[in-house]
């Protein structure tokens, strides 16, 4: 004789567990007063530090094939004093 599937028993529905909340003394609060608003200023630091890391540590064969261009052509891009994608990046926050 089979059984429908109504007939079986169900577990009991599972509650989900609680997570144990963190001891906030335990993690300092950043302080407000070291200007945690990200300025203008700000950004164009961070997009400047990023730009020269991607300069040193970038694969130039991988993006001159994917863009279709030569490495130098990809450089170039990034080369500080021209007018390129750097200046652009930089531009956008009054740099």
């Amino acid at each position: 004789m089979k059984r429908s599937l109504s007939d079986s028993p169900t577990p009991p529905p599972s509650t989900p567990k609680k997570s144990k909340a963190k001891n906030s003394a335990a993690q300092p609060a950043t302080p407000t007063t070291t200007g945690s608003t990200w300025t203008n200023e700000r950004k164009a630091v961070l997009a400047r530090i990023c730009i020269e890391t991607a300069y040193k540590n970038m694969d130039w064969d991988k993006l001159a094939a994917e863009t279709g261009m030569t490495e130098a052509q990809c450089k170039n891009q990034l080369t500080p004093g021209r007018n390129n994608l750097r200046k652009t990046v930089l531009d956008l926050f009054g740099k």
